[in-house]
């Protein structure tokens, strides 16, 4: 028995603030979804999977745009001639709306409802298997949904589809659907596909309690590999393995430009690590500049008013496959202070530069999802305070004032 598990597709998700990049990459990252995951359908194929299942989150949002729906369809039905049957539910972004306004999908796949359901189905090898899930009703759903899912009874394999979020767990997600792992275990599954939670993660190694993330990173925090999760039949256990098929990544570049006194030394050291990434998928790069500190107010301000960046960026219109999309300096904490006391700006930096006071003055912008996800970076009160020095040293307030070119 051999089946696909993924999750999260966001086809048609927006990507903003890449509308720089040159046409041809532009294209490649519209399309970037889309790509995934016909490379999952064709993965399902090539594999000849008993059957695949897709867990909430197909669409970006509720109001599917007609591509993303024709898209859908095609690949769907690409499935169904060669016999493999699909179980899908929705998710808190796609969660089941006007049926109405919907295309229809082929009649292999099996759309799990919001009140729950159980499909059961025959493998090739006359294995019996059931799939549990349900669909999200509404975009809040923040009850514990286990005790809609039946105990295991006398199928040889089953498996739960949730879309949800483990309780008491600190994630970038909201919380939906919550559950524990003794919830899923007492179901006696034999693998619970999950979704919702972006990062691909076994929470439990046997029976496979498993995250697929979602096949393609969209914005800086969903940075790395993205793919999906094979699971095959080993004995009387089933088994997880994860495939890349994210045509695009996310990362962060760490460039070290101490004691650079010239703008062309420090374009020189980002295009010499630029150049040793070898990564075979088109990167989208954030550039962090360490030891910023040593560089002059005159050149950090070329930095910081992103007079820099947009120089990268004309340089790399031939070759945009390691695009760079932002261009971070970072300080550390050896600065020269003259009018200000480094101690006393310590000491105040640490209680104002901090998660929960940025939350809290940020909160009127949390509502988009993707300002949310920028305002809960890990290194952002860093990246703050970093530039508040900047700032404050291209004011005179700290030493330093040589010329750059």
């Amino acid at each position: 028995m051999k089946f696909i598990h993924a999750a999260d597709l966001h086809l048609d998700t927006p990507f903003l603030g890449l509308r720089t990049a040159p046409a041809a990459l532009w294209q490649q990252i519209y399309n970037a979804t889309f790509t995934a995951f016909a490379k999952i359908v064709d993965a399902a194929l090539a594999e000849q999977v008993d059957f695949v299942c897709l867990v909430g989150d197909l669409y970006d949002r509720a109001e599917r745009s007609i591509q993303a729906q024709l898209f859908l369809q095609k690949q769907l039905q690409r499935l169904a001639d060669a016999a493999i049957p699909v179980y899908l539910s929705y998710g808190n972004h796609d969660y089941v709306s006007d049926a109405a306004a919907e295309l229809p999908l082929p009649e292999n796949t099996h759309i799990f409802p919001s009140t729950g359901a159980t499909f059961t189905l025959t493998t090739k090898d006359g294995q019996s298997v059931a799939l549990s899930g349900f669909s999200y009703a509404q975009r809040w759903v923040e009850t514990d949904m286990t005790p809609q899912f039946p105990i295991k009874t006398n199928t040889d394999w089953h498996i739960g589809l949730l879309h949800g979020s483990q309780s008491g767990v600190t994630s970038a997600h909201a919380v939906y659907a919550p559950f524990t792992l003794t919830e899923l275990n007492q179901k006696r599954y034999d693998y619970w596909a999950l979704g919702h939670i972006h990062q691909h993660q076994l929470l439990q190694e046997q029976p496979p309690i498993v995250y697929a993330g979602n096949p393609q990173g969209r914005n800086p925090n969903e940075a790395g590999a993205r793919g999906y999760y094979l699971v095959s039949q080993k004995g009387a256990q089933l088994q997880p393995e994860f495939h890349a098929v994210a045509p695009i990544q996310w990362q962060t570049c760490t460039v070290s430009v101490a004691g650079a006194v010239r703008l062309t030394t420090v374009i020189n050291a980002i295009e010499r690590a630029v150049a040793k990434l070898k990564q075979p998928e088109a990167l989208l790069l954030q550039v962090n500049l360490t030891a910023a500190e040593t560089l002059s107010p005159a050149l950090l301000q070329r930095i910081e008013s992103g007079e820099l960046l947009s120089y990268l960026q004309k340089q790399r219109q031939q070759q945009p496959w390691r695009w760079i999309y932002s261009l971070r300096p970072q300080m550390t904490a050896t600065l020269n202070f003259n009018q200000l006391d480094q101690a006393y700006w310590q000491a105040s930096a640490k209680k104002i530069f901090t998660a929960q006071n940025i939350a809290q003055v940020a909160q009127p912008l949390t509502q988009p999802d993707f300002l949310a996800a920028a305002l809960q970076q890990a290194d952002l009160p860093a990246t703050l305070q970093a530039q508040v020095l900047n700032l404050l040293r291209e004011n005179k307030a700290l030493a330093g004032d040589s010329d750059a070119d």
